[in-house]
């Protein structure tokens, strides 16, 4: 015991530093080790916060599993939120803005119309959305959204009142097609054959059919008939890929497809062709055109001529 009280003694200056540096890089290690664990415990919440944005928002399509860029689809999710938001504040200046000039001259030509035909229609509550990546190409990205009820006014979670619509945002431009309207395209082709001229001045491509704008102009002495409707599969739409795509030719008055000699027709044509981007229509043909239909109606003539508008 004197001998360690004599070793303390002799050296009591050394053992309190050497103790004090020992205290000192303790704290130091323990701190360093607080400090580490913190930093890792962040990354990985940031990692994880991203993780579940990234999981959030509809970059993925539901269709095909093509993913678009995240900076892109958060930049269309907004546009489509504001649009929304407009809506719901009743700010239809604010929203009629948002689309399209194709949209509005296509099927809003009047923010009355838009009033009319989509806002009383879709807005008869606040809504909120459900927004999904449906089709892309490199113009335009599709959204299939889901209008939902005022479920916080109404305590309503069921979707009877929901509505859906199919928007898409141009690139160019950043603003939106309604409506199930994806975009329009300006043809202007057309072909004379045997005096009667068939122009496809325009299209519109829906998501579940196309509209084609068809002037035909008869300059021959005889009243003609473009088609007799006694085939359904008799004037269609053919695609890049080499399919027929029948037209709705029941949606036109059968008296518009009469034409008197030197008179001409305009009507829309609706085509049965689905949006995709990676097959457009290239050509309308004609299969049953009577060049003379009053001989036809008082002799009922096998003869037909066929008419094909390419572009």
């Amino acid at each position: 015991m004197n001998r360690l009280i004599r070793i303390w003694n002799q050296n009591r200056g050394k053992i309190i530093i050497t103790a004090l540096v020992v205290v000192f890089f303790f704290i130091i290690i323990r701190a360093l080790n607080g400090v580490a664990k913190r930093s890792l415990q962040q990354r990985n919440n940031n990692t994880n916060t991203a993780w579940v944005e990234e999981e959030q928002i509809p970059n993925k399509s539901i269709l095909t599993g093509e993913k678009v860029n995240t900076e892109t689809t958060k930049t269309n999710v907004s546009v489509i939120e504001e649009f929304v938001n407009s809506c719901n504040e009743n700010n239809i200046e604010k929203a009629y803005n948002l689309l399209t000039d194709d949209c509005k001259e296509t099927l809003f030509k009047t923010k009355e119309k838009f009033i009319q035909n989509y806002y009383n229609l879709i807005f008869t509550e606040p809504r909120t959305t459900k927004i999904e990546n449906y089709k892309n190409s490199s113009k335009t990205n599709t959204y299939k959204v889901t209008f939902l009820g005022d479920i916080l006014g109404t305590g309503d979670v069921s979707d009877k009142t929901s509505k859906k619509d199919y928007i898409t945002v141009e690139k160019d431009s950043g603003k939106l097609n309604i409506n199930s309207l994806i975009t329009t395209n300006d043809i202007n082709k057309k072909l004379d054959q045997n005096g009667i001229v068939v122009t496809v001045a325009k299209q519109e491509i829906y998501i579940d059919y196309e509209i084609y704008k068809i002037k035909v102009q008869n300059n021959t002495n005889k009243e003609i008939c473009m088609d007799t409707r006694k085939s359904t599969k008799s004037v269609y739409a053919v695609g890049t890929d080499n399919v027929k795509y029948t037209a709705f030719t029941n949606e036109i008055s059968s008296s518009l497809y009469e034409i008197i000699a030197y008179g001409s027709r305009t009507y829309n044509l609706k085509i049965n062709k689905k949006y995709n981007a990676s097959i457009r229509t290239k050509k309308i043909a004609f299969t049953d055109i009577v060049e003379d239909y009053e001989k036809y109606k008082n002799e009922n003539i096998d003869e037909r001529l066929k008419l094909e508008v390419e572009w």
